[in-house]
């Protein structure tokens, strides 16, 4: 048997082997006619620049098509590929900033060869050796022609800047342009500098023009203060064209302005117009209101992908099927593989009684939840909430609870529980029906149906099974749902004790108990 498992194991393995080796195949094959097509050559010569640059031939073609396109806003023709196929290697954002810091510069003529050698001309080349070899006009005042890119720069240059420019890198002298910017604008000390680029090094390599207009307009239009922006220093990285869009395009998220939301939120600042655009039509989609999206402005800093993949597993998982239209649903989805972990291990120790908040909320709330004894929903809000909401919103909330609290269990009654069996009411019964004997959603569907069977079955003429003289043609659906409820409690002295199954352990019927009955652990219908 071992053996046999030993060798499906290595067939298994070998099969899975040569699925990814085929797949790998097709798509060097798809990316090598496509780079074929689009660079108007014939596939032999696409095939040897895929050998001497293996890269190429994982590149999607979105990945291709966009590199094109920012190479042709770069002013650089498609055939720029094939003489320098080492630009497939890099992304189009660098690209773009590689040619906007050389051309801040004043490099004459940037070519495909000065983007490829970006860092040896940046950081391994003085000004004065630059200078000589013509790259930059040796009349150039390096230092003037960037600080004219910093249009709020407010003292002269040559105050800040010591030592001989043309004994510099062009890196060390764009370091301490920035430096003296950030100082003066943000009162930013050396130490807070140089943990910024520390931790997020790409600022180094940011176009200066670019960092003074994101400055703008965060300062502005959004109006972001001095020490939010000294705390996330990743803004600087915000691309300005980008920023713009966001703020006069998206322009609001659940009717709040976004300039607001920004200020709340300023990660939202990073993220591509095309992202939130498709976030926004995916909630749409999904029929998430306004003020759900209101609750949480952080589900927009999740892809638009993994959005949809999170509200589609929400639609199969019960326990998160269950609150998809509460206005904190989204917190489920933002932090939902937080909630799934807490679900699990709260299964685990028995507790059903799941709520929103407990799922989705703070470490110190949910930890308090989970060692306390017994298992209940809090406040009940989130019960309330499910039954309204099930009802069509046709009664308020307050006139559902003062139903519910007559009932001593009303809080230890999972929500999936409660769905199920409105579910399984709505078929027969109407939402008026069902409201006016409210208490019957705690309780389980088994014996629902089991008592309703019992009630048919007597109207039908079979004695013995309800009071003799009772004739329940002359019921309304009401009044049949009001004897159910009877005919659940009857047997436990209507203590509230028929809400839980016949097989797990029930609270005394002591009425004593019932103000401590939170404190028992009992194990509930799932």
């Amino acid at each position: 048997m071992i053996s046999y498992m030993v060798l499906m194991g290595v067939r298994g393995s070998t099969i899975g082997s040569h699925y990814v080796l085929c797949h790998y195949l097709s798509t060097m094959k798809t990316n090598r006619s496509f780079l074929s097509k689009i660079l108007n050559v014939n596939e032999s010569k696409i095939e040897y620049i895929c050998m001497k640059y293996p890269v190429i031939q994982k590149l999607e073609p979105k990945r291709i098509t966009f590199l094109l396109q920012t190479l042709r806003q770069l002013g650089f023709s498609k055939k720029v590929l094939l003489e320098e196929p080492q630009l497939f290697s890099i992304l189009p954002v660098t690209l773009k900033n590689r040619y906007s810091v050389l051309n801040e510069c004043g490099i004459n003529k940037i070519t495909a060869t000065h983007i490829l050698t970006y860092l040896k001309i940046i950081k391994m080349k003085t000004v004065g050796e630059l200078k000589q070899t013509n790259i930059i006009p040796s009349f150039l005042n390096i230092e003037n022609r960037l600080a004219n890119y910093m249009t709020q720069w407010p003292t002269a240059l040559t105050s800040s800047i010591y030592g001989d420019v043309n004994k510099m890198t062009l890196y060390n002298l764009r370091l301490n342009i920035i430096q003296r910017y950030l100082e003066l604008i943000l009162d930013l000390s050396e130490v807070e500098f140089y943990r910024g680029i520390k931790t997020y090094p790409t600022i180094k390599h940011r176009p200066l023009h670019a960092i003074n207009e994101t400055f703008n307009l965060l300062q502005s239009v959004i109006m972001i203060s001095n020490q939010k922006l000294k705390n996330n220093m990743y803004l600087i990285h915000t691309d300005p064209d980008n920023l713009k869009e966001i703020i006069y395009d998206f322009r609001s998220i659940g009717g709040i302005d976004i300039k607001e939301i920004l200020r709340m939120r300023p990660k939202l600042a990073t993220k591509s117009i095309t992202s939130l655009m498709e976030t926004r039509k995916i909630l749409e989609e999904y029929g998430i209101s306004n003020e759900a999206q209101k609750r949480c402005f952080d589900i927009y800093t999740l892809g638009p992908e993994t959005v949809r993949e999170r509200l589609e597993q929400a639609k199969q998982i019960p326990e998160f099927n269950t609150f998809f239209s509460h206005p904190r649903f989204l917190k489920m989805i933002h932090y939902k593989n937080t909630a799934m972990k807490r679900m699990r291990l709260l299964y685990s120790n028995n507790k059903k009684c799941l709520s929103l908040n407990i799922l989705s909320g703070s470490t110190a709330h949910y930890e308090v939840y989970e060692k306390a004894p017994g298992d209940r929903l809090g406040k009940g809000k989130d019960l309330i909430f499910c039954i309204s909401e099930s009802l069509g919103n046709s009664y308020t909330m307050s006139d559902i609870r003062k139903k519910l609290r007559r009932h001593p269990f009303w809080i230890n009654i999972p929500l999936v529980q409660v769905k199920y069996v409105y579910q399984k009411l709505s078929i027969e019964f109407s939402n008026t029906h069902i409201y006016e004997n409210c208490a019957i959603l705690l309780y389980p569907w088994n014996k629902i149906k089991n008592n309703l069977n019992l009630l048919d079955s007597n109207d039908r003429g079979k004695k013995g099974q309800v009071h003799e003289y009772l004739n329940l043609s002359k019921l309304n659906k009401s009044q049949k749902l009001s004897l159910v409820l009877y005919l659940l409690e009857k047997n436990h002295y209507f203590t509230g004790n028929g809400v839980w199954t016949e097989e797990k352990n029930k609270i005394t019927n002591d009425i004593a108990d019932i103000s401590s009955h939170c404190e028992n652990k009992l194990e509930y219908y799932s």
